[in-house]
């Protein structure tokens, strides 16, 4: 198993394979900081889950822990917990150290994530100083499919279809030009800048690496058989759809995300 240094190789362990009874979709660990307390929690969609405000068994995919670095050992575990649904958007949450807690219990070793944290997200005013179109890498599990040794999601690139400071229709959402697949639903959006990056108010090149949370894939855009353009949650199961998909995908913006503090702080009293 790899060590990971580089901001691409520390986000292959930020996300989570998970599988239902519908079928599978993408999770990825987040880590909130609530006064003197850090909450770390799994998000993925509320489709993705399809119960509502419910305890759910999901599979879950992990790596375990190894002086401090991911092990070749990884382990699938089946386990119910409360799922957190977001009151607008298609986002939903639950606690991940019930889980890890579990896994510590029952196998006396701990688990190894790189959570997303909140200093990736930037609000629309930080987003004004990208420009209309920017490289995105999108972490999950399309169709499907990773490196099921390694239990590793795979990546896939695109950019931006539209300003990520604008409020697309008026919704915290943006679109991104990247194929979308069953499966990818719940998969992180971010801009990942390794070595150097462009300046737009500078129009010049500054030397170092960012990470940019964007947020996270939940539908995708179809074109049907009446040639009519169709917005559809991106399916949990691989199924025969006659529309043909024009990889174009929207994203709920990362700064939803932080409207669950007040609900994980009403848990955790």
């Amino acid at each position: 198993m790899i060590k990971p240094i580089t901001p691409t190789e520390n986000l292959l362990f930020s996300t989570i394979r998970l599988e239902t009874s519908q079928g599978f979709g993408t999770g990825f660990y987040f880590l909130f900081e609530l006064d003197d307390k850090e909450v770390p929690v799994f998000i993925t969609n509320k489709h993705v889950i399809n119960t509502s405000n419910a305890n759910e068994k999901v599979k879950f995919s992990l790596h375990f822990a190894e002086n401090g670095q991911p092990s070749k050992e990884v382990i699938t575990v089946t386990y119910e917990s409360e799922w957190i649904f977001h009151d607008k958007y298609d986002l939903t949450f639950t606690f991940a150290n019930p889980l890890f807690e579990h896994i510590k219990r029952k196998f006396g070793k701990d688990v190894f994530v790189i959570p997303l944290t909140e200093d990736l997200i930037w609000d629309n005013e930080r987003l004004k100083h990208l420009s209309a179109v920017e490289d995105v890498l999108m972490y999950g599990y399309p169709i499907g499919l990773y490196d099921k040794e390694n239990v590793l999601p795979l990546i896939r690139r695109g950019v931006t279809a539209s300003h990520p400071a604008i409020d697309f229709n008026g919704e915290k959402i943006g679109v991104v030009d990247i194929a979308c697949f069953p499966g990818s639903s719940g998969s992180p959006i971010l801009i990942v800048n390794e070595g150097s990056y462009t300046d737009k108010k500078n129009n010049g090149v500054v030397i170092g690496s960012r990470v940019i949370f964007l947020g996270i894939l939940f539908k995708g855009l179809v074109y049907n058989s009446e040639g009519e353009i169709v917005i559809k949650d991106i399916p949990t199961r691989l199924v025969s759809i006659t529309p043909q998909m024009i990889n174009l995908g929207y994203y709920i913006k990362s700064e939803v995300i932080l409207d669950f503090r007040e609900k994980i702080k009403e848990k955790i009293k």
